[in-house]
């Protein structure tokens, strides 16, 4: 017994030591500065250039500095990690020749002898975005089109006609990707006025002012009440008392649109995959410039039912015998997509979530679609991951063309 006691005395130290935590000391300073990089390889891009080298073996070499000088004179210092082999230089617009100085930090703050490397940088993003600008008539005011396919993020500052005729700000917004290809402005008068636009990037490259004379469209709202049922072949039927004529009720209160989880859908040509999709009767032929859709709302929004990804169609007058095709159909918003603004898992909410939800989701429709008369929206995929569908209401706006 005395044997098996000092035994487990001896595993009970051993535990005790092995339960310490591990001390680690600091990287030792010193004054030795690091080796400097090689093998420079320079790729001029637009606005800059990517740097490629070789790092050296310095086991304390912590970063790499690129620096160099602005178009606006201000010097700027770039960093990358050492187990990157790369560093690029961004934020450049004028063509022409320039110096940059590649410099190794260590973790000792020792700084290596400067490389200097010559890059040349291509036309900077944002002057290749403005020369695709393009301000054309839109419903309600105007609508700039672009080509950023530089992934160009910069604000577009919009100038509009006072009342002296003067050029003054009026509004805003941000592009920072390239699947967007025009903007919408609106809130204008039916007249013919001047409209400005100015890009400003993140480097405060500022473009010149792009000017044009534009009639904005007339823009109305579209009445409910002329609004009808229609039962196409490939349309899904409703279910649990939630009929298609609640999303024209004027509520988002009490039952809206649903369809049933447990139903496949319909394959509806072009499709080759099934989906849940109903149609609709304005009750008069419309140029259409947006509509908007409620999801349900409460607990379930951004969940379930709620579409998030659809196609949106229209026609002026229906087929005798369309078999469910969308033969002669216009799409009139392709791959419509719902954003939840936090990004946040299902069930939680943010109050921005909250307020989007019951501001509705608004989508622009092809302005170069011709008028319509009737609506086919297919639903594509719910936030639930299915194919079913519920919708509170729904609006449309455009102008109301005469037969």
């Amino acid at each position: 017994m005395n044997i098996n006691i000092k035994i487990l005395a001896i595993f009970s130290l051993l535990a005790c030591f092995s339960c310490e935590e591990e001390y680690i000391e600091p990287y030792p300073e010193d004054g030795v500065p690091p080796g400097k990089i090689g093998e420079v390889v320079v790729s001029n891009l637009p606005g800059g250039a990517k740097i490629e080298y070789a790092t050296p073996q310095d086991e304390d070499a912590l970063l790499v500095e690129a620096h160099y000088t602005r178009d606006d004179g201000k010097e700027v210092v770039t960093k990358s990690s050492i187990y990157k082999n790369f560093i690029t230089v961004e934020g450049l617009r004028e063509i022409k020749e320039r110096q940059v100085s590649l410099i190794v930090v260590d973790r000792s703050n020792n700084k290596s002898e400067p490389v200097n490397v010559s890059i040349n940088p291509e036309k900077a993003p944002i002057d290749q975005f403005y020369e695709t600008m393009e301000l054309v008539e839109d419903f309600g005011g105007v609508r700039l089109r672009f080509d950023n396919s530089n992934n160009l993020s910069a604000e577009i500052l919009l100038y509009s006609e006072d009342d002296s005729g003067n050029l003054v700000y009026t509004q805003s917004t941000f592009v920072n990707n390239d699947q967007q290809n025009s903007i919408a402005f609106r809130g204008f008068d039916v007249r013919l006025q001047k409209f400005a636009v100015k890009v400003i990037d993140r480097w405060n490259n500022i473009t010149d002012t792009y000017e044009e004379e534009i009639t904005p469209l007339k823009e109305s709202f579209i009445p409910i009440e002329n609004f009808r049922d229609i039962f196409l072949t490939g349309d899904q039927e409703d279910a649990f008392g939630w009929v298609k004529t609640n999303m024209w009720n004027n509520t988002l209160g009490g039952n809206g649109f649903h369809t049933a989880q447990d139903e496949p859908g319909h394959v509806v040509a072009p499709y080759t995959e099934s989906y849940h999709m109903f149609t609709m009767d304005l009750g008069t032929t419309v140029k259409l410039s947006r509509f908007k859709f409620w999801q349900r709302q409460g607990g379930w929004i951004f969940r379930h039912g709620n579409p998030r990804l659809f196609d949106l169609w229209g026609i002026d007058e229906l087929p005798e015998d369309s078999n469910g095709s969308l033969e002669g159909w216009v799409k009139l918003v392709d791959n419509g997509e719902d954003f939840k603004p936090s990004g946040g898992p299902e069930g939680s909410n943010s109050a921005e979530d909250q307020a989007a939800a019951a501001a509705g989701e608004e989508f622009d429709c092809n302005v170069e679609a011709p008028p319509v008369r009737y609506i086919r929206f297919v639903n594509k995929e719910s936030w639930s991951g299915g194919k079913f569908m519920h919708i509170m209401e729904i609006n449309f706006w455009g102008q109301e063309v005469e037969q």
